[in-house]
């Protein structure tokens, strides 16, 4: 019985300890950015290789003549888009059959919609991003608006503990900082829209 009262007092003072110790608060803060004229940008790509109808008979060439007058269907020159646009193309997708690499690039939500809308034979979308021009100073009060965001919300934990929110003591930030911020286009979200995230530790007093 001894052994056991020892024992138990021994640990008062660490449950005493871990009783004293600051809680520390994790938040995720965030800001929005919408650009008000973002540049967009669709990559797609075209081979026999996509292609759903029965006959093999079809070549690239051929599925390149239904491509362009699709395009022109929608108002898009052949001369808008630019074939294989960076070094590699569509020989570093893997496939056993020829095939091309195409973007699209305009200022106009309209013209960028109507391409999307695009269907033909052996087309296939990879990509459709927005380009954000975030300059420095924009970058800053998105970092002040975020820092708000976090505060308050860490307050109001802090304040369903019973305790006071203190200094910060930890950011981990992942944003790219620069001009030509990508962003894939949603449909289920604003045109230019970015949401800017990190994360703050707050501790408590």
């Amino acid at each position: 019985m001894k052994k056991l009262v020892i024992i138990f007092i021994a640990l008062l003072p660490l449950l005493g300890t871990g009783e004293d110790k600051n809680t520390i608060i994790t938040v995720s803060a965030k800001a929005i950015y919408v650009d008000p004229a973002p540049t967009f940008k669709a990559t797609v790509s075209l081979s026999p290789a996509f292609s759903s109808y029965a006959s093999d008979g079809m070549d690239l060439e051929a599925l390149k003549t239904h491509f362009k007058k699709a395009l022109e269907s929608k108002g898009i020159a052949w001369e808008d888009i630019k074939e294989t646009p960076f070094e590699f193309g569509f020989e570093t997708m893997g496939y056993d059959k020829e095939g091309a690499v195409y973007e699209y690039t305009t200022t106009s939500i309209e013209k960028m919609r109507r391409f999307l809308e695009i269907k033909s034979l052996g087309l296939q979308r990879l990509n459709a991003i927005a380009l954000l021009g975030i300059n420095q100073r924009e970058y800053q009060t998105l970092y002040n608006n975020a820092l708000k965001d976090a505060r308050s919300r860490a307050t109001a934990i802090a304040a369903a503990m019973g305790k006071n929110i203190g200094k910060i003591v930890k950011v981990e930030d992942n944003n790219y900082i620069g001009k030509n911020l990508e962003v894939s286009i949603y449909y289920d979200r604003p045109v230019g829209e970015h949401i800017f995230s990190f994360n703050v530790a707050y501790e408590t007093q």
